[in-house]
């Protein structure tokens, strides 16, 4: 681990402007082309110079600009869930990387600049989860943090059995993540929105006549649930993504107008 405090690391990058990037695609829900939109939407809203790392078990497809290397080590039990391998990229010797890293999931949309994301002061920097805020949980959609100062979440996650991960932090890597770190920030509230609370008005009757709508201050737009950017430019819920369980009466896809506003942003 570094003996210098996060802060050099934080003034170092900001003397060379220079950040890594990184992502992660494993099994098949993503193909090479989420990737290569994701690197393209980052070269399109940084003025910062940038190392674009994707962590994958299949590089193929995957364009030349982006370096592809393999998926850090995580050992679980699959019953926990399975976005754990993120957990990962707290490893200590990360792909060889060092200094400021801003990890970004594949089905984010970049709507704005987002030097402001590399500038802003903070260890480790998570959105705060919308979901009940009061709990202090983060979503890790758009998490920044240093190489090698938050190793110590891999060992606590090795540490806590396996109840407490299910009964205390509902088996979410977010969740345990947001706790597990020494010193959390959360991104002003405005940064990283969600499309489904942001674009679309609360009320679902109104929503299937409505049109969604750029927020004005978001610099990211995140998805979950039913909705990705693919489907949130038809206007639809993605079926093969619905989450819950029991009974679900939805005669069609349609979920609202057609959000076209994010091809602008959301290509190669």
């Amino acid at each position: 681990m570094p003996t210098a405090g996060w802060q050099e690391d934080f003034a170092k990058a900001q003397a060379e402007q220079f950040v890594n990037i990184v992502c992660m695609k494993w099994g098949d829900r993503y193909g090479p082309e989420w990737v290569n939109r994701l690197y393209g939407m980052v070269s399109r809203s940084t003025s910062w110079k940038f190392r674009f790392v994707c962590f994958t078990d299949d590089p193929k497809g995957i364009r030349p600009e982006v370096e592809c290397q393999p998926l850090p080590s995580v050992d679980f039990d699959k019953s926990l869930g399975k976005y754990w391998p993120k957990l990962g990229l707290m490893a200590p010797e990360l792909g060889g990387l060092q200094g400021m890293t801003l990890f970004l999931d594949l089905d984010i949309v970049i709507i704005e600049n987002i030097d402001d994301l590399l500038i802003y002061p903070g260890r480790f920097c998570i959105i705060r989860e919308w979901k009940d805020p009061h709990l202090g949980y983060g979503n890790s959609s758009v998490v920044r943090y240093f190489i090698g100062r938050e190793s110590a979440v891999l060992e606590r996650f090795y540490a806590t059995p396996e109840r407490e991960i299910v009964e205390t932090y509902a088996s979410k890597e977010q969740n345990f993540l947001t706790k597990a770190v020494d010193e959390v920030t959360f991104w002003p509230q405005e940064w990283c929105v969600p499309f489904s609370r942001d674009c679309l008005p609360r009320n679902r009757i109104l929503r299937f006549f409505a049109t969604p709508k750029k927020p004005q201050q978001a610099k990211i737009l995140v998805f979950y649930g039913s909705i990705t950017p693919a489907s949130a430019l038809r206007g639809e819920h993605e079926s093969n993504k619905r989450v819950g369980t029991g009974f679900s009466f939805r005669p069609t896809r349609r979920r609202f107008l057609p959000a076209s506003w994010i091809g602008d942003y959301w290509y190669e």
